[in-house]
């Protein structure tokens, strides 16, 4: 009997410690994710009045070197505005704060606006986009409109960083067997080795395209995936490599339901 009651009284003291360790951590986020939203509102003000001043200045007559500095300087203002708004979107997406308003979806639709967004930077490379065209079958799906532009808008603008000159931006729809709707974005870029592929969607890592002249904030992808989670869906990836990337983001189908007959 005394060896029962120990091990019932170490079993709770694990216990004990392990809820403890997880309110602990549970603090820690919380903690985090405030401070990173006051920070990101902090940051954001004298941000834009930077830009602002910056734009201002480009209205001057400028020698060409002045106007240059300016170009750059402004650059780097929106590159940082950027990086900003989407580490205190993530800041929201993990302190659970994200407004989101879900409502039928025009899939159709959005993509043509993101097509037509993302197409003078694709002729740019000479990239051929592949996309659904208005008689192609509507699909509708059950998102909150902005956001799921902001994913879309994200995936096909790596699409167009990271593809080969007169390479090709697949844009297709397709129906999942568990009735759900596929939105694929396929590149024709070098593709992903699997140790990057693992690590894609992880905040800050840009897979060593730091290295090369493709801006961005590695931020991006990781925003996207929590972004599609919250509105109950899913942004996955497979890549080989020479064969380019694929992303497949997933929704809930709206099926419209049928009148009564009259």
């Amino acid at each position: 009997k005394v060896g029962v009651v120990a091990d019932v009284t170490e079993r709770r003291r694990a216990e004990q410690a392990i809820e403890q360790a997880k309110q602990e951590a549970d603090r820690a986020n919380r903690a985090k994710s405030e401070f990173l939203s006051k920070m990101s509102h902090e940051l954001r003000t004298p941000l834009n009045a930077i830009l602002g001043f910056g734009q201002l200045l480009q209205l001057d007559d400028l020698t060409p070197e002045q106007s240059e500095s300016v170009d750059h300087m402004l650059r780097g203002g929106r590159h940082l505005l950027e990086l900003i708004n989407e580490v205190l979107d993530i800041s929201r997406i993990e302190s659970g704060n994200l407004s989101l308003s879900p409502e039928p979806v025009d899939l159709l639709e959005v993509i043509k606006d993101t097509v037509d967004l993302i197409h003078p930077l694709a002729a740019e490379r000479q990239l051929t986009i592949q996309a659904p065209s208005p008689d192609d079958r509507g699909w509708t799906v059950q998102a909150d409109r902005q956001r799921l532009k902001q994913v879309l808008l994200d995936l096909a603008s790596n699409a167009v960083k990271y593809n080969r000159h007169g390479g090709t931006i697949r844009v297709a729809c397709q129906e999942t067997p568990e009735g759900r709707v596929a939105i694929v974005v396929q590149d024709t870029g070098p593709g992903l080795s699997a140790d990057k592929l693992a690590r894609l969607f992880n905040p800050f890592d840009r897979l060593g395209a730091e290295e090369t002249e493709v801006q961005g904030t590695g931020m991006g992808l990781a925003l996207s995936k929590g972004l599609m989670e919250a509105m109950g869906g899913d942004l996955t990836a497979e890549s080989v490599q020479g064969s380019g990337t694929t992303f497949t983001v997933e929704l809930a189908q709206v099926v419209e339901v049928p009148g009564p007959v009259r």
